[in-house]
């Protein structure tokens, strides 16, 4: 994959401008689903870090920054993520369920202002490796939304 298989931004919508300097992680999650009629749901099994990165000027993830630590390398093979000419490159990106942290009350406390939400994760399930999938982040002191971004 030439750019990262997931991508993110953040539009302060308080101010109408992007965040900037937003420290955000991505994580791929297991979980475990139960399918009987009376009470379906979908419960964290287990949560791997994968990256972390700040967000730039335009509040842009331009590339995810993953972890050098070689013990790290069979999980980081194990979720696509390779060693190409010394540099860690997403080449493949799994189906399954994965999280974007967005450390929001540190952003907001940079700005001088108060939050709700310090910590917003936004959990989503990728179905397709062939796919680019964009998670954006409209956020203001008291609230956020997102949706599935192209």
């Amino acid at each position: 994959m030439a750019q990262n298989p997931i991508t993110c931004h953040i539009l302060d919508t308080t101010t109408g401008k992007p965040a900037a300097n937003v420290v955000c992680s991505i994580y791929r999650v297991y979980v475990s689903e139960s399918d009987d009629n009376e009470d379906q749901s979908i419960e964290t099994q287990n949560v791997q870090i994968l990256a972390r990165a700040r967000t730039n000027q335009d509040g842009r993830i331009p590339q995810w920054v993953f972890n050098p630590d070689p013990s790290l390398r069979n999980l980081l093979a194990s979720n696509g993520i390779e060693e190409v000419d010394h540099q860690l490159l997403w080449k493949k990106l799994l189906r399954g369920y994965y999280k974007i942290s967005f450390q929001t009350g540190l952003y907001f406390k940079s700005q001088g202002q108060t939050n709700f939400h310090p910590l917003v994760d936004i959990l989503f399930y990728v179905d397709s490796s062939s796919r680019h999938y964009h998670i954006p982040l409209l956020l203001s002191n008291y609230g956020y939304t997102t949706y599935r971004g192209s």
